[in-house]
Protein backbone atom coordinates (compact mmCIF):
# COMPACT_ATOMS: atom_id res chain seq x y z
CA UNK A 1 0.00 0.00 0.00
CA UNK A 2 1.36 3.44 -0.88
CA UNK A 3 1.00 6.73 0.95
CA UNK A 4 -0.10 8.30 -2.31
CA UNK A 5 -3.11 5.98 -2.34
CA UNK A 6 -3.99 6.92 1.21
CA UNK A 7 -3.51 10.64 0.61
CA UNK A 8 -6.01 10.69 -2.23
CA UNK A 9 -8.74 9.73 0.23
CA UNK A 10 -7.50 11.11 3.50
CA UNK A 11 -5.60 14.32 2.88
CA UNK A 12 -1.96 14.96 2.43
CA UNK A 13 0.35 12.35 3.93
CA UNK A 14 3.95 11.82 2.92
CA UNK A 15 3.95 10.43 -0.58
CA UNK A 16 5.90 7.44 -1.82
CA UNK A 17 5.95 3.76 -0.95
CA UNK A 18 5.79 2.85 2.72
CA UNK A 19 6.68 -0.84 2.38
CA UNK A 20 10.19 0.09 3.51
CA UNK A 21 10.46 -2.48 6.29
CA UNK A 22 9.66 -0.24 9.23
CA UNK A 23 7.42 -2.98 10.64
CA UNK A 24 8.26 -5.80 8.27
CA UNK A 25 7.62 -9.19 9.85
CA UNK A 26 5.93 -7.78 12.94
CA UNK A 27 2.55 -8.96 14.20
CA UNK A 28 0.08 -6.49 15.67
CA UNK A 29 -3.25 -6.76 17.47
CA UNK A 30 -5.48 -3.72 17.04
CA UNK A 31 -8.71 -3.61 19.03
CA UNK A 32 -11.70 -1.68 17.74
CA UNK A 33 -10.04 -1.78 14.33
CA UNK A 34 -13.14 -1.90 12.17
CA UNK A 35 -13.78 1.82 11.97
CA UNK A 36 -12.31 5.24 12.53
CA UNK A 37 -8.93 5.52 14.20
CA UNK A 38 -8.68 1.76 14.74
CA UNK A 39 -9.20 1.10 11.06
CA UNK A 40 -6.52 3.66 10.24
CA UNK A 41 -4.15 1.95 12.69
CA UNK A 42 -4.71 -1.42 11.03
CA UNK A 43 -4.27 -0.12 7.48
CA UNK A 44 -1.17 1.93 8.23
CA UNK A 45 0.51 -0.80 10.31
CA UNK A 46 -0.14 -3.20 7.43
CA UNK A 47 1.23 -0.66 4.96
CA UNK A 48 4.49 -0.64 6.91
CA UNK A 49 4.71 -4.42 6.72
CA UNK A 50 2.97 -5.70 9.86
CA UNK A 51 0.49 -8.57 9.92
CA UNK A 52 -2.68 -7.59 11.72
CA UNK A 53 -5.30 -9.14 13.95
CA UNK A 54 -8.25 -6.84 13.26
CA UNK A 55 -10.45 -7.01 16.34
CA UNK A 56 -13.94 -5.54 16.16
CA UNK A 57 -17.24 -7.18 17.16
CA UNK A 58 -19.20 -4.71 15.05
CA UNK A 59 -21.16 -3.11 17.86
CA UNK A 60 -22.96 0.20 17.70
CA UNK A 61 -21.39 3.30 19.19
CA UNK A 62 -23.05 2.66 22.55
CA UNK A 63 -21.90 -0.98 22.61
CA UNK A 64 -25.17 -2.56 21.53
CA UNK A 65 -25.06 -5.56 19.18
CA UNK A 66 -25.44 -5.10 15.41
CA UNK A 67 -25.15 -7.38 12.40
CA UNK A 68 -22.28 -5.34 10.91
CA UNK A 69 -18.93 -6.93 10.03
CA UNK A 70 -16.36 -4.12 10.01
CA UNK A 71 -13.43 -6.39 10.97
CA UNK A 72 -13.93 -8.52 7.86
CA UNK A 73 -14.15 -5.40 5.72
CA UNK A 74 -10.82 -4.08 7.00
CA UNK A 75 -9.19 -7.49 6.49
CA UNK A 76 -10.37 -7.35 2.88
CA UNK A 77 -8.84 -3.86 2.50
CA UNK A 78 -5.52 -5.06 3.88
CA UNK A 79 -5.54 -8.11 1.59
CA UNK A 80 -6.42 -6.00 -1.45
CA UNK A 81 -3.34 -3.89 -0.75
CA UNK A 82 -1.12 -6.97 -0.51
CA UNK A 83 -0.99 -7.29 3.27
CA UNK A 84 -1.92 -10.02 5.73
CA UNK A 85 -4.68 -9.78 8.31
CA UNK A 86 -7.22 -11.90 10.15
CA UNK A 87 -10.52 -10.82 11.64
CA UNK A 88 -11.49 -11.30 15.27
CA UNK A 89 -14.81 -10.46 16.90
CA UNK A 90 -14.16 -11.31 20.56
CA UNK A 91 -15.30 -8.98 23.31
CA UNK A 92 -11.95 -7.67 24.51
CA UNK A 93 -13.50 -6.26 27.68
CA UNK A 94 -13.75 -9.79 29.04
CA UNK A 95 -10.67 -11.60 30.25
CA UNK A 96 -11.50 -14.52 27.96
CA UNK A 97 -11.83 -12.22 24.98
CA UNK A 98 -8.56 -10.44 25.71
CA UNK A 99 -6.76 -13.77 25.92
CA UNK A 100 -8.44 -15.00 22.73
CA UNK A 101 -7.31 -12.08 20.57
CA UNK A 102 -3.70 -12.58 21.71
CA UNK A 103 -3.99 -16.33 21.09
CA UNK A 104 -5.18 -15.71 17.53
CA UNK A 105 -2.00 -13.77 16.76
CA UNK A 106 0.17 -16.52 18.27
CA UNK A 107 -1.71 -19.35 16.58
CA UNK A 108 -1.74 -17.64 13.19
CA UNK A 109 1.80 -16.29 13.02
CA UNK A 110 3.58 -17.70 16.06
CA UNK A 111 4.43 -14.34 17.54
CA UNK A 112 3.11 -11.02 18.81
CA UNK A 113 5.00 -7.75 18.66
CA UNK A 114 2.47 -4.94 19.00
CA UNK A 115 -0.78 -4.34 20.89
CA UNK A 116 -2.82 -1.25 20.12
CA UNK A 117 -5.64 -0.85 22.64
CA UNK A 118 -8.09 1.29 20.74
CA UNK A 119 -11.56 -0.20 21.30
CA UNK A 120 -14.13 2.07 22.84
CA UNK A 121 -17.78 3.00 23.11
CA UNK A 122 -19.55 6.20 24.05
CA UNK A 123 -22.49 6.91 26.33
CA UNK A 124 -22.26 10.64 27.00
CA UNK A 125 -24.49 12.09 29.71
CA UNK A 126 -24.21 14.79 32.30
CA UNK A 127 -23.41 13.17 35.64
CA UNK A 128 -26.87 13.89 37.03
CA UNK A 129 -28.42 12.00 34.10
CA UNK A 130 -25.93 9.14 33.95
CA UNK A 131 -27.13 5.67 34.88
CA UNK A 132 -24.99 3.01 36.53
CA UNK A 133 -24.94 0.94 33.36
CA UNK A 134 -23.66 3.91 31.33
CA UNK A 135 -20.75 4.24 33.75
CA UNK A 136 -19.99 0.53 33.97
CA UNK A 137 -20.18 -0.15 30.24
CA UNK A 138 -17.81 2.66 29.26
CA UNK A 139 -15.27 1.92 31.99
CA UNK A 140 -15.46 -1.80 31.14
CA UNK A 141 -14.55 -1.34 27.47
CA UNK A 142 -12.04 1.48 27.72
CA UNK A 143 -10.22 0.53 30.91
CA UNK A 144 -10.82 -3.14 31.61
CA UNK A 145 -10.47 -3.87 27.90
CA UNK A 146 -7.04 -2.28 27.93
CA UNK A 147 -6.03 -4.52 30.82
CA UNK A 148 -7.67 -7.65 29.39
CA UNK A 149 -5.57 -7.56 26.22
CA UNK A 150 -2.38 -6.16 27.73
CA UNK A 151 -2.11 -8.82 30.43
CA UNK A 152 -1.85 -11.90 28.16
CA UNK A 153 0.44 -10.04 25.77
CA UNK A 154 2.79 -9.10 28.62
CA UNK A 155 2.69 -12.63 29.98
CA UNK A 156 3.83 -13.95 26.61
CA UNK A 157 6.56 -11.33 26.21
CA UNK A 158 7.83 -12.05 29.71
CA UNK A 159 7.96 -15.78 29.05
CA UNK A 160 9.78 -15.18 25.77
CA UNK A 161 12.32 -12.96 27.52
CA UNK A 162 12.93 -15.57 30.20
CA UNK A 163 13.47 -18.16 27.48
CA UNK A 164 16.05 -15.93 25.81
CA UNK A 165 13.84 -15.13 22.82
CA UNK A 166 12.44 -11.79 23.94
CA UNK A 167 13.49 -8.17 23.97
CA UNK A 168 10.71 -6.68 21.86
CA UNK A 169 7.14 -5.68 22.60
CA UNK A 170 5.08 -2.58 22.03
CA UNK A 171 1.85 -1.51 23.71
CA UNK A 172 0.06 1.64 22.61
CA UNK A 173 -2.91 2.57 24.78
CA UNK A 174 -5.56 5.13 23.95
CA UNK A 175 -6.38 7.96 26.31
CA UNK A 176 -8.10 11.22 25.30
CA UNK A 177 -7.31 14.86 24.71
CA UNK A 178 -10.43 15.70 26.72
CA UNK A 179 -8.24 15.26 29.80
CA UNK A 180 -6.60 18.54 28.76
CA UNK A 181 -9.78 20.51 28.25
CA UNK A 182 -13.47 20.69 29.11
CA UNK A 183 -15.03 17.22 29.25
CA UNK A 184 -18.55 18.09 30.36
CA UNK A 185 -20.93 15.25 29.54
CA UNK A 186 -18.15 12.68 29.36
CA UNK A 187 -17.29 11.93 32.98
CA UNK A 188 -17.46 8.14 32.46
CA UNK A 189 -15.27 8.38 29.36
CA UNK A 190 -12.55 10.63 30.78
CA UNK A 191 -12.43 8.66 34.04
CA UNK A 192 -11.69 5.51 32.06
CA UNK A 193 -9.18 7.29 29.83
CA UNK A 194 -7.34 8.80 32.79
CA UNK A 195 -7.12 5.26 34.12
CA UNK A 196 -5.63 4.13 30.82
CA UNK A 197 -2.94 6.81 31.07
CA UNK A 198 -2.08 5.84 34.64
CA UNK A 199 -2.08 2.17 33.66
CA UNK A 200 0.38 3.03 30.87
CA UNK A 201 2.95 4.49 33.27
CA UNK A 202 2.72 1.59 35.71
CA UNK A 203 2.99 -1.17 33.10
CA UNK A 204 5.85 0.64 31.36
CA UNK A 205 7.87 0.31 34.56
CA UNK A 206 6.88 -3.32 35.05
CA UNK A 207 7.77 -4.37 31.50
CA UNK A 208 10.98 -2.39 31.05
CA UNK A 209 13.18 -5.33 32.14
CA UNK A 210 11.75 -7.39 29.27
CA UNK A 211 12.34 -4.89 26.46
CA UNK A 212 8.66 -3.94 26.20
CA UNK A 213 7.58 -0.33 25.81
CA UNK A 214 4.18 1.02 26.82
CA UNK A 215 2.96 4.42 25.68
CA UNK A 216 -0.36 6.23 25.33
CA UNK A 217 -1.85 8.48 22.72
CA UNK A 218 -4.46 11.19 23.19
CA UNK A 219 -5.91 11.26 19.68
CA UNK A 220 -7.92 13.92 17.95
CA UNK A 221 -9.63 12.84 14.74
CA UNK A 222 -12.98 12.71 13.03
CA UNK A 223 -14.67 9.46 14.07
CA UNK A 224 -18.23 8.46 14.85
CA UNK A 225 -17.42 8.60 18.58
CA UNK A 226 -15.82 12.04 18.36
CA UNK A 227 -18.70 13.32 16.24
CA UNK A 228 -21.13 12.81 19.11
CA UNK A 229 -19.86 16.08 20.55
CA UNK A 230 -19.13 19.45 19.01
CA UNK A 231 -15.40 19.75 19.68
CA UNK A 232 -14.14 17.87 16.63
CA UNK A 233 -15.66 20.49 14.32
CA UNK A 234 -13.60 23.17 16.03
CA UNK A 235 -10.42 21.16 15.48
CA UNK A 236 -11.06 20.14 11.88
CA UNK A 237 -9.62 22.26 9.14
CA UNK A 238 -9.02 21.44 5.49
CA UNK A 239 -6.35 23.43 3.71
CA UNK A 240 -5.10 22.61 0.24
CA UNK A 241 -6.14 18.99 0.52
CA UNK A 242 -4.86 18.56 4.07
CA UNK A 243 -7.54 17.18 6.38
CA UNK A 244 -6.32 17.86 9.91
CA UNK A 245 -9.03 15.60 11.37
CA UNK A 246 -8.15 12.51 9.31
CA UNK A 247 -7.42 9.52 11.59
CA UNK A 248 -4.43 8.51 9.47
CA UNK A 249 -2.37 11.24 11.13
CA UNK A 250 -2.95 9.54 14.49
CA UNK A 251 -2.09 6.15 13.00
CA UNK A 252 1.28 7.38 11.76
CA UNK A 253 2.40 8.14 15.33
CA UNK A 254 1.18 4.70 16.41
CA UNK A 255 3.23 3.09 13.63
CA UNK A 256 6.29 4.93 14.89
CA UNK A 257 5.68 3.93 18.52
CA UNK A 258 5.22 0.33 17.34
CA UNK A 259 8.52 0.32 15.49
CA UNK A 260 12.05 -0.57 16.60
CA UNK A 261 12.97 3.11 16.23
CA UNK A 262 10.84 3.96 19.27
CA UNK A 263 12.47 1.51 21.64
CA UNK A 264 13.85 4.36 23.74
CA UNK A 265 10.38 5.79 24.54
CA UNK A 266 8.20 4.27 27.25
CA UNK A 267 5.69 5.41 29.84
CA UNK A 268 4.87 8.54 27.84
CA UNK A 269 1.69 10.23 26.63
CA UNK A 270 1.33 12.05 23.33
CA UNK A 271 -1.56 14.13 22.10
CA UNK A 272 -1.76 13.80 18.32
CA UNK A 273 -4.06 15.58 15.91
CA UNK A 274 -3.45 16.62 12.33
CA UNK A 275 0.08 17.96 12.09
CA UNK A 276 0.55 18.28 15.86
CA UNK A 277 2.27 15.85 18.22
CA UNK A 278 2.36 17.13 21.79
CA UNK A 279 4.27 15.47 24.62
CA UNK A 280 1.88 15.44 27.57
CA UNK A 281 3.19 14.97 31.09
CA UNK A 282 0.24 14.13 33.33
CA UNK A 283 0.12 14.43 37.09
CA UNK A 284 3.09 16.72 37.45
CA UNK A 285 3.44 19.23 40.29
CA UNK A 286 2.88 22.76 38.97
CA UNK A 287 3.31 24.60 42.26
CA UNK A 288 3.77 23.69 45.91
CA UNK A 289 3.31 25.05 49.40
CA UNK A 290 6.23 24.09 51.59
CA UNK A 291 7.18 24.56 55.21
CA UNK A 292 9.46 22.41 57.34
CA UNK A 293 8.45 23.57 60.80
CA UNK A 294 4.90 22.18 60.83
CA UNK A 295 1.98 21.14 58.64
CA UNK A 296 -0.63 23.54 57.35
CA UNK A 297 -3.79 24.05 59.36
CA UNK A 298 -7.06 24.88 57.62
CA UNK A 299 -6.69 28.45 58.96
CA UNK A 300 -3.15 28.65 57.53
CA UNK A 301 -4.45 27.53 54.15
CA UNK A 302 -6.93 30.40 53.98
CA UNK A 303 -3.95 32.62 53.28
CA UNK A 304 -1.66 30.05 51.68
CA UNK A 305 -3.86 28.46 49.01
CA UNK A 306 -4.08 31.52 46.73
CA UNK A 307 -0.30 31.36 46.41
CA UNK A 308 -0.60 28.00 44.63
CA UNK A 309 -2.33 29.92 41.86
CA UNK A 310 0.04 32.88 41.83
CA UNK A 311 -2.56 35.01 43.56
CA UNK A 312 -0.86 36.21 46.70
CA UNK A 313 2.42 37.46 48.14
CA UNK A 314 5.13 35.08 49.19
CA UNK A 315 4.67 33.68 52.66
CA UNK A 316 6.45 35.65 55.35
CA UNK A 317 9.70 33.93 56.27
CA UNK A 318 10.95 35.51 59.49
CA UNK A 319 14.23 34.31 60.98
CA UNK A 320 13.95 31.72 63.76
CA UNK A 321 14.16 32.92 67.39
CA UNK A 322 17.70 31.62 67.94
CA UNK A 323 18.99 33.59 64.94
CA UNK A 324 17.23 36.69 66.15
CA UNK A 325 18.95 36.31 69.55
CA UNK A 326 22.34 35.99 67.86
CA UNK A 327 21.51 38.98 65.68
CA UNK A 328 20.70 41.11 68.69
CA UNK A 329 23.94 39.98 70.35
CA UNK A 330 25.93 40.94 67.25
CA UNK A 331 27.01 37.34 66.58
CA UNK A 332 25.74 37.10 63.00
CA UNK A 333 28.23 39.45 61.40
CA UNK A 334 25.46 41.94 60.76
CA UNK A 335 25.22 44.87 63.14
CA UNK A 336 21.71 45.42 64.51
CA UNK A 337 20.26 48.46 62.83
Amino acid sequence: MADAEQSSAHGRLREGPVSDGLLEGRVAVVTGAGRGIGRAHALRLAAYGARIVVNDPGVAMDGSVTDETPAEEVVAEVAAAGGEAVADTHDIASMEGGQAVVDIALETWGRLDVVVNNAGIGRPHMVFNMEEDDWDAVVRVHLKGTFAVTRPACRWWRSEAKAGRGGYGRVVNTSTGLLLRDAAGQSNYVAAKAGAAAFTAAVASEMAPYGVTVNAILPGARTRLASVGWRIDRMAAEREGFDSAAPEHVAELVCYLASPAAGWISGQCFEVRGGFVDHVVPWTVRAALERDDSGHTAVDLVGEMPRLFGAGPFRSDPPPPEWQARYRAGETGIRPG
